[in-house]
C-alpha cells in the first residue's frame, strides 16, 4: 500500500477500499456484475445508469451507512463521468467534505469541483502513478541507498480513506504491514541522503 500524493486517487487506499466498495455496491444495485465508476470502458453506459438512479441509490446507501468517504468519492467518480447531480446532492456532498478527515490537496480539489460542476465530465487533475514516476524521474534527482528512488509520500492515519461500515477488508493487515514498511524504507532513504551529503 502506498501514496505518490496527497490529491485525490493518489494513493492504493482509495483504489484498494474506497472504489472497489463502491464498484461493488453499484454492481449489486445495477445487476450489472462489470459495471465500474473509475474510468469505465463504456462511460455513456455508466453515465446513463447514474442518471437514472444508480447515482442517487448509492447515495441513499452511503447516508444510511453514515459512510462520508463514500459520499464523496462517490460524488467525485460521478462527476469525473459527467452524471447529472442535482444542487441539493451536491449541497449535501459538501457538507459532508467539510466534516470528513482528507488531505487538504484532495479536499480543495473536491472543493472546486463541486464549485464549479455543472454537468459535464470534470477533470480533477491528479497525477496518477505513472505520470507521478514520469515526472519524478530526472536525472538530477537523487537517488537513496541502492540508487532507487521512493515515489511514496508519508499517509497519515488520521486522513486515510475508509472503507465501507460493515465490510471487512481482508488485506487490511497487509496494507497496514505495507505502510510500516514503506516508512521504514523512508526514513533508511532519508538517514542515507544525510550520510551521502557529508
Amino acid at each position: 500500500m502506498g501514496a505518490w500524493g496527497y490529491g485525490l486517487f493518489q494513493s492504493d487506499n482509495e483504489f484498494d477500499v474506497v472504489v472497489s466498495d463502491i464498484d461493488e455496491e453499484a454492481c449489486k444495485l445495477s445487476k450489472d456484475p462489470k459495471l465500474t465508476l473509475f474510468k469505465p470502458k463504456k462511460e455513456k453506459r455508466v453515465v446513463k445508469k447514474l442518471n437514472d438512479g444508480l447515482f442517487r441509490e448509492l447515495l441513499q446507501l452511503f447516508v444510511r451507512k453514515e459512510w462520508n468517504h463514500g459520499v464523496i468519492y462517490l460524488a467525485v467518480l460521478s462527476m469525473q463521468l459527467g452524471a447529472k447531480i442535482p444542487a441539493k446532492d451536491l449541497a449535501y456532498v459538501h457538507q459532508t467534505l467539510t466534516r470528513s478527515p482528507m488531505y487538504e490537496e484532495a479536499k480543495a480539489q473536491v472543493q472546486k469541483g463541486l464549485e464549479g460542476y455543472k454537468g459535464e465530465a470534470w477533470d480533477f487533475e491528479s497525477n496518477g502513478l505513472v505520470e507521478t514516476a514520469n515526472a519524478s524521474s530526472s536525472a538530477e534527482e537523487e537517488s537513496g541507498p541502492g540508487g532507487f528512488m521512493l515515489l511514496n509520500v508519508m499517509e497519515k492515519w488520521n486522513l486515510m480513506q475508509e472503507g465501507m461500515p460493515g465490510k471487512r477488508h481482508d488485506d487490511y493487515y497487509s496494507r497496514v504491514m505495507l505502510l510500516i514498511l514503506t516508512w521504514i524504507l523512508q526514513v533508511v532513504q532519508k538517514v542515507g541522503r544525510s550520510k551521502w551529503s557529508r
